[in-house]
């Protein structure tokens, strides 16, 4: 038993995610897998800063928005680091107000928040400014650059979708928790 224990122990260190591999799949843009790969580095409470950050950056880029909290903290030795740092943070507050505006109708007016090109800023931006119409259980925002459509699901707890569309078709459906 013994032996078993310490073979997985070395096979799991022998085939670990490294750092070049983070770099590696970063670069050649497999945010999935370096988002869900590097969650090891998340656990174990990594203080590499560009890891962090592309990590960070992969887990935005396919909507796995929780893990920011975690790359958040850490992000604290140059200005750079900080504002990558502070990026993640308002996408995670965005997020969650989202999330409650959707499912306890909380006003947003007024509320400012830094604007990025994800599209949960975009879609905070117009709800705070009011730039909604609620339309069977949905909101629906008109831009001139894209549409977008917000709605739960039925499952539980439920989920907030934001369809993103143009000329009538979906383009992009993003949902989170």
């Amino acid at each position: 038993m013994k032996w078993i224990v310490l073979f997985l122990a070395f096979y799991s260190t022998m085939h670990a995610y490294s750092y070049n591999d983070v770099l590696r799949d970063y670069e050649a843009k497999n945010y999935d897998k370096v988002c869900s790969q590097g969650n090891s580095f998340l656990i174990r409470n990594d203080k590499n800063e560009n890891i962090l950050i592309a990590i960070g950056d992969a887990c935005a880029r396919t909507d796995a928005i929780n893990p920011l909290g975690v790359v958040v903290k850490n992000l604290v030795t140059t200005k750079e680091n900080r504002e990558s740092g502070s990026y993640f943070a308002t996408l995670l507050l965005q997020k969650k107000l989202i999330y409650q505006f959707m499912n306890d109708d909380i006003n947003l007016k007024e509320l400012r928040l830094p604007r990025t090109e994800h599209v949960l800023s975009r879609v905070f931006e117009e709800l705070a400014k009011g730039n909604y119409e609620q339309v069977d259980g949905k909101v629906e925002i008109k831009t001139p650059e894209m549409d977008y459509v917000l709605w739960l699901s039925d499952d539980s707890p439920k989920k907030v979708y934001i369809d993103e569309n143009s000329e009538g078709k979906l383009v992009e459906r993003h949902w989170y928790l």
